[in-house]
């Protein structure tokens, strides 16, 4: 680099050169106009922008300009206009899946194919978190990629999941195992998890069959899906940990979800249904979706309707869930006696309850007591399924069994309780308001019963009665009311 007189006279440079031989020189020429145009209208359009749009900070914040403009707006437009070109595009399937049984769906190709391909977006959005992308699980989270089910792998019981959410119980320390025996039966655990590879210790199975395990997780150690109690026999770990053992004895020692331990071990699933997270189409996309990830239980065909025999009986009201199979859902606490629960048939931890009554013990039931969450593990059942359950067991600690309940046919129709005026006219009355009830009565009847009242006339109150019972009978027959005529 060099400073010299300038050798080119007339060129406008500032006679600084960058080589000895004076080639490389720094030229003092005016920018371009297209240049300075740019540079002005940069200059003008800033203030511009930075009104508009978000830009200027202040105070720990931005400006947040006058347009409202922000990412998150765009990207809420933006999911707006797809959801609209679904609407438009696949509303007949929409609606489809909407009206379909979970049975339906997965019956019918096309139904069957869209949800699993529209579910695939939000098993990412709500699931993936938690259970992967894939559906592999995380350490607390169940794998759902394989066709072992806590609470069972059908289409109903996939969607009583994602809808009422799920939240596991084990007590910690069942009956008062020490932590030698914790070690003891963890070894046994995780051998029996290896199939052939382990190497179980058969002594120790007695660990298992004595501390309260058998109550949940069964005699053959596969668990019970009523209760979301795990299956033991195979490898598949919920809790998963390089040194599984020392996971198996801190669940044994400090159980799950018991709250006043710090050292228990969390297993709760919100529930998407009821938070309204997502609606009821969406649920049944999701599970349909699940239900295919992991194998879960086959569909049926779905059968070829029977014929219809008409019939004058008039047909029985659908009937809950018995006390006895429902006992499924609660065995694992009452056959042994889980935290103070009344075990099943012991008539001395019964007795003041069977004095308090159904209706007592169906409140407590249901706002939960103790370890007992509240509705047991029957987040499904009604209040009746609930009270049948109770008097069950019960019923099996000497309680008398309760009587069966006879539903009175509000089409049956009254009978005179004689010959008179006033009986007639009285039974008269009571089968036209029953008739009218069941919109099945005749309107010249309610005509003649006010005429009859008026004159006294019974031939008029017996035909009037008449036309009433018929009413009924009609109705009776046809399995339905019909309409007023």
């Amino acid at each position: 680099m060099s400073e010299h007189k300038n050798p080119y006279p007339g060129e406008n440079n500032t006679g600084h050169f960058w080589d000895d031989d004076n080639d490389i020189r720094e030229l003092n020429n005016r920018p371009p106009r297209w240049y300075m145009w740019a540079l002005y209208l940069g200059i003008i359009a800033i203030p511009i922008y930075a009104f508009y749009y978000p830009t200027i900070p202040w105070f720990g914040e931005h400006t947040k300009g006058s347009a409202g403009w922000t990412q998150i707006v765009e990207y809420k437009e933006g999911v707006a206009q797809l959801e609209q070109y679904r609407e438009t595009k696949f509303s007949d399937t929409e609606k489809a899946i909407t009206e379909s049984s979970l049975e339906d769906i997965v019956r019918n190709d096309d139904l069957r194919n869209y949800a699993i391909k529209t579910a695939k977006v939000l098993f990412g959005e709500n699931c993936a978190a938690c259970h992967g992308a894939g559906g592999q699980g995380n350490d607390g989270f169940p794998i759902l990629a394989d066709d072992d089910w806590l609470y069972g792998g059908t289409l109903a019981q996939i969607s009583t999941s994602i809808t009422n959410g799920r939240k596991g119980n084990m007590p910690a320390r069942m009956m008062g195992i020490s932590d030698a025996d914790a070690d003891t039966l963890a070894t046994f655990l995780v051998e029996t998890g290896k199939g052939e590879q382990g190497k179980p210790n058969p002594a120790s199975k007695a660990l298992y069959m004595t501390k309260g395990c058998i109550g949940c997780h069964g005699p053959t150690m596969k668990g019970n899906v009523f209760m979301g109690s795990a299956n033991l026999s195979d490898g598949i770990y919920r809790f998963k940990a390089d040194d599984q053992k020392s996971s198996v004895i801190r669940t044994i020692l400090h159980g799950v979800n018991q709250g006043h331990d710090p050292l228990t071990q969390d297993a709760v699933m919100p529930s998407f249904g009821v938070s309204q997270v997502i609606d009821k189409t969406q649920i049944k996309k999701l599970a349909v979706y699940v239900h295919q990830l992991g194998g879960g239980v086959a569909v049926k065909p779905k059968p070829k309707p029977k014929k219809v025999v008409a019939s004058a009986v008039e047909p029985a009201a659908k009937a809950g869930r018995s006390g006895k199979e429902l006992y499924a859902k609660c065995q694992g606490c009452h056959n042994v006696g889980v935290g103070g629960a009344p075990k099943y048939g012991d008539k001395a931890a019964w007795a003041s309850r069977i004095k308090r009554g159904v209706d007592d013990l169906l409140k407590v039931a249901k706002a939960g007591k103790g370890m007992m969450p509240p509705k047991g593990t029957c987040m499904d059942c009604t209040d009746d399924e609930l009270k049948a359950v109770i008097q069950y067991m019960m019923e099996s600690a000497g309680a008398p069994k309760a009587k069966s309940a006879v539903k009175a046919n509000p089409l049956k129709a009254v009978a005179a309780s004689g010959d008179s005026f006033d009986a007639v006219i009285k039974a008269a009355d009571a089968n036209y308001k029953k008739a009218l009830a069941a919109k099945i009565a005749w309107r010249d009847t309610g005509k003649m019963i006010k005429e009859a009242k008026k004159t006294k006339d019974i031939a008029l109150a017996k035909a009037a009665n008449n036309q009433a019972v018929n009413a009924l009978a009609q109705a009776t027959v046809a399995g339905t009311a019909g309409p007023r005529f």
